[in-house]
């Protein structure tokens, strides 16, 4: 089996050396006619390469998952900070290279308006010449034409689930064009990207290079947009009328989606792709039979080579940049299948990372929990020193009814919490490669799956859900569950219990993989959960008493007791409903202070606005989304 992986710019140079002898010697692209280009297998290719860095990868400091209930960005960043805060505007999310304030070079690039048509024009360009006539043979003809109907249907699936609906640009402007284009409705957007789909479909071959499209990965695209598109942002039976925001309402396109995603996996399987057996390999094993469509992270630098140098902790060479929050780390499952919450799950207060899924601690670097690393060749293991410690103090010098009155001063801060007092006291382990030492300099890989077979399952069970095949949905809910490294207890529930295990099935498998941004907007619930606020786990290690004490400040069910403690903030409990009972989660002795604490979800961030730039350069023929001036 043949695995596709998006190649660097770099390392892209260095192979197309092969497809032209001698052509990097010659006169440089931009200089070459366009006949040259159009009518060379090496140059039409070389030019096709550059269209695949349409879309930044989410490995970056500032991830996306920054911006919701997932994780904290240490260092600021005005590209999450201010969108996690409520506060996005047409003017702040322009970024810095297109002339505005936002900071893009170290946050993930939430908004690809401008950088998208930028790559339009030249995925059109290319169309427009090749399908004119070019003296490729056939074969190479279809493949790079099927490559690029594929990035352009990526392009656009990537846009409106950003925007909704957004001008389709099917040809390529001149300077002397007036761009006046309007926005065409989102049903519209749709049935272009399943046309480019159906194109890719019939010109991509079943198997083709590294770093390259193929049937296998347009399938797996017509099954994420087809389940963006049947979802309640888009397909609302309250708002059934059709428009550049949302499509008209059909139960029917709950089908398409049903049937999109059983197409994908069925081609998948049959050409040799199956769930990993254990979950780290989906970012550690370049041949992991999972991934459809990634990257592949090189060594040239830590430019590239980045998700293994940006995550873990500081102490080990790591940046510490994101970390999760403590509402991700309480959706963790016990190994029973409950949640900490839960009657009968087990949770012991006292040790409150004890038997939790097992992507827990693949995921998560939590307090005292193993931390593999490699440092000059050796592969060491150390446990986490995650906590504040108060020598010759004892938990009766926090409580107020003991003369308590404020937070006392910690004594020592061990190195793993990091150089930043902001912390949530959880480091992001997803990404890392134990067997890689973390550095800048260091070679190595670290694999980004733009799509994956798990992602696939989770589709296809959340379109049965909905077309009422609830049987197929709990079949590949379990699936998942069954990976060899993870065997969680199968899902048996049915109704809107099934619905909360796909959720958060969902939330755990797919963690720190840009798509919980995505799931609460287009399931119309980021209005409840990006507005918990921003809380991280607490750890006191008190040595005055006879012996040590630790003490471990986590969320725990409100019981209307007074709770006396100085770290104690009365007010932060929240309504959760799982399994149909509602339970008040008390985040009251957690960490606070992490900046933003307060996090606001605005009914207009559903959607991104369209950057003021684009709506003036319009002449206003451009609208702007709901909620936005």
């Amino acid at each position: 089996m043949k695995k596709i992986y998006i190649l660097t710019f770099a390392a892209v140079a260095l192979a197309l050396g092969s497809c032209d002898d001698g052509f990097l010697d010659k006169t440089p692209l931009d200089k070459l006619t366009e006949d040259a280009v159009f009518n060379s297998v090496g140059l039409a290719e070389n030019h096709v390469n550059s269209m695949y860095s349409v879309l930044p990868d989410f490995l970056q400091e500032g991830n996306i998952g920054c911006i919701t209930d997932e994780g904290y960005f240490r260092y600021g960043g005005t590209s999450t900070r201010y969108i996690a805060a409520g506060t996005m505007d047409p003017d702040n999310i322009v970024y810095m290279e297109e002339g505005g304030a936002a900071h893009n070079t170290r946050t993930t690039v939430l908004n690809i308006w401008n950088r998208s048509y930028k790559y339009l024009r030249d995925m059109n360009f290319f169309i427009n010449k090749v399908e004119a006539g070019t003296q490729m043979d056939d074969a190479d003809r279809d493949r790079l034409l099927g490559e690029v109907y594929y990035l352009r249907a990526w392009t656009y699936t990537n846009m409106i689930e950003r925007y909704g609906g957004v001008p389709l640009i099917k040809h390529t402007f001149t300077m002397t064009d007036e761009f006046g284009v309007k926005r065409n409705t989102f049903d519209e957007c749709v049935d272009e990207i399943l046309k480019d789909l159906d194109k890719a479909d019939q010109l991509l071959p079943l198997k083709n290079g590294e770093g390259r499209a193929n049937q296998v990965v347009a399938k797996a695209l017509r099954s994420r947009l087809t389940l963006i598109a049947a979802s309640p942002l888009f397909n609302d039976p309250a708002n059934p009328e059709g428009s550049i925001v949302r499509g008209a309402y059909s139960a029917d396109k709950w089908t398409r989606a049903f049937n999109a995603s059983k197409d994908a996996i069925d081609i998948a399987e049959a050409n040799g792709y199956r769930l990993a057996d254990t979950y780290d390999d989906i970012w550690k094993n370049i041949n992991c039979p999972e991934n459809i469509w990634c990257k592949y992270l090189n060594a040239l630098g830590y430019t590239v080579h980045k998700g293994q140098l940006l995550y873990p902790p500081e102490h080990y060479s790591g940046w510490s940049s994101m970390e999760p929050t403590q509402a991700m780390v309480s959706d963790y499952e016990l190994t029973n299948g409950k949640k900490w919450f839960e009657e009968g799950s087990g949770y012991d207060p006292k040790h409150p990372f004890e038997n939790r899924d097992p992507r827990f601690y693949k995921t998560v670097a939590a307090p005292f929990k193993p931390f593999s690393y490699t440092k000059d060749g050796t592969l060491k293991t150390v446990n986490l020193e995650l906590y504040l410690l108060f020598e010759k103090k004892t938990i009766d010098d926090f409580d107020k009814t003991k003369g308590a009155t404020k937070m006392l001063d910690f004594t020592k801060k061990p190195l793993d919490l990091g150089e930043y007092p902001s912390t949530t006291f959880y480091k992001l382990h997803k990404w890392h490669d134990p067997a890689v030492q973390i550095s800048e300099k260091e070679t190595g890989s670290v694999l980004y799956p733009w799509i994956r077979l798990g992602e696939i399952y989770l589709n296809y069970a959340e379109a049965a859900y909905m077309v009422g095949k609830e049987d197929i949905c709990r079949e590949y809910i379990n699936k998942i569950r069954d990976r060899k490294d993870v065997h969680m207890p199968h899902v048996t529930e049915s109704g809107t219990s099934l619905w909360d295990r796909l959720v958060n099935e969902r939330r755990i498998e797919l963690a720190f993989e840009a798509f919980r941004y995505f799931d609460v907007r287009r399931w119309k619930t980021a209005e409840f959960y990006d507005n918990v606020d921003l809380y991280g786990g607490q750890v006191l290690v008190l040595t005055g008493g006879a012996k040590p004490d630790t003490v471990y400040c986590m969320p725990r069910l409100y019981d209307e007791t007074k709770n006396n403690m100085v770290y104690y903030d009365e007010g932060q409990t929240y309504d959760y409903t799982w399994l149909g009972k509602t339970y008040k989660i008390d985040y009251g002795d957690c960490r606070k202070g992490v900046m933003p604490a307060k996090k606001y979800f605005p009914v207009s961030n559903y959607l991104m606005p369209i950057p003021r730039p684009e709506i003036t350069k319009s002449k206003g023929s451009i609208e702007q989304n709901p909620g936005y001036n």
